[in-house]
């Protein structure tokens, strides 16, 4: 399986991968196993796809592992919209978000750290290939995904910071439930947002700005409730605070910022540059990753990026590669302690063979070990 432009893809090409559309009940664009025609392809062109997972002889035996199962994705993603609708009316009344709400997306985030806990992989395919206009919802469950994997490896490691300021290693389970709980949410305040401001194609002038940056504080008075920890309520507040200050809407910076606000900025914004959005492209998972990792230490907390770094490929498998020899092929594999030299299937060289790239120093990734500058800048709009 290969990850392919739409626009190369060739006639009668094999779906590999689900497209989804970001619908609450969980229905995709198109299936796994569609034949693709002109006539499918322009249907996803149309709805903002650019890429798609498919099947040949080529690529056969390389399968993406995702972070969450199709069963998991669907159910949270059928929360939080339900969430968000409900939400909605809460917002138009002056009231918080409903306690069953709450209860419901609490179920799904335990749900979801318990399956994440129980993954051995690592360089997991992280987000979901769907339509721009499914964005909100499946931003919600892939930085929720991302950021309780990144979580659990960063409390397995040191435990996390209590509320004395102890390291602790007691409920991480219900630390996790938490902060996935925090992430599904982190984006609610947008219900506040002017939709024309929301999904502006341009950028936002001043006062857009200003509107667009109210929404942390929007989704936390949606949590007003008391019978909402502190906890879910600092990860949407504080996701868009940065680490040497200049983030929003408080401006704070290093030990101020709560650490599940940490993991989140940096889950929110590695996604952010990574999906399909109204008003702007997905940019390859190198491209996220370069971004996460320059902004360590003045953006994004070091401790949660060198995390984010050992777990997060900058090529997981499934996706094309170009080599500075002049080849060319699809990452077959990545190994664990070379999450930057992946195995490569090398193709249009003969034979498809395997190339390891651990076993071959000299040879180059064209646009990112030859580090060749990408213009790419933390996204103001995550």
């Amino acid at each position: 399986m290969r990850l392919i432009p739409l626009n190369r893809v060739p006639d009668g090409a094999t779906l590999g991968k689900d497209v989804a559309s970001g619908r609450a009940d969980g229905m995709p664009l198109l299936r796994r196993g569609t034949t693709l025609t002109p006539k499918f392809v322009g249907a996803l062109l149309k709805a903002g796809i650019h890429a798609v997972y498919i099947d040949d002889e080529e690529t056969r035996g390389i399968d993406p592992a995702t972070v969450l199962s199709d069963e998991t994705r669907s159910a949270a993603t059928a929360a939080v919209s339900r969430a968000f609708e409900t939400a909605s009316g809460a917002l138009a009344a002056g009231q918080p978000l409903s306690a069953e709400a709450i209860g419901e997306l609490e179920a799904v985030a335990a749900r979801m750290a318990e399956e994440i806990a129980e993954i051995n992989d690592f360089a997991l395919a992280l987000g979901d290939l769907s339509a721009a206009d499914g964005y909100t919802l499946q931003h919600s469950v892939d930085v929720a995904a991302l950021g309780l994997l990144v979580g659990q490896r960063l409390f397995k490691y040191r435990g996390y910071t209590d509320y004395m300021g102890r390291q602790s290693w007691q409920r991480i389970d219900q630390r996790l439930t938490r902060l996935g709980l925090g992430l599904l949410l982190h984006d609610i305040g947008k219900l506040a947002v002017p939709q024309e401001i929301l999904n502006k194609p341009g950028k936002l002038d001043p006062a857009e700005w200003e509107i667009m940056k109210t929404h942390p504080v929007a989704g936390t008075e949606l949590l007003r409730s008391d019978l909402i920890s502190p906890l879910i309520k600092v990860v949407v507040r504080s996701h868009h605070e940065r680490w040497e200050g200049g983030g929003y809407p408080d401006d704070k910076s290093e030990g101020e910022i709560h650490e599940l606000a940490r993991i989140a900025a940096v889950a929110d914004v590695y996604d952010a540059v990574t999906s399909e959005r109204v008003y702007a492209p997905a940019r390859p998972p190198h491209v996220g990753v370069r971004i996460i990792r320059e902004g360590r230490g003045t953006a994004f907390d070091a401790e949660v990026v060198d995390i984010f770094s050992q777990i997060v490929a900058p090529f997981p498998a499934g996706n094309p590669i170009e080599l500075n020899d002049g080849r060319s092929g699809v990452v077959s594999e990545v190994v664990e302690g070379q999450i930057d030299r992946p195995i490569v299937r090398v193709l249009g060289d003969g034979a498809p063979y395997e190339l390891d790239l651990g076993e071959h120093p000299d040879v180059l990734i064209t646009g990112w070990e030859d580090m060749d500058p990408t213009g790419d800048r933390i996204p103001a709009r995550a």
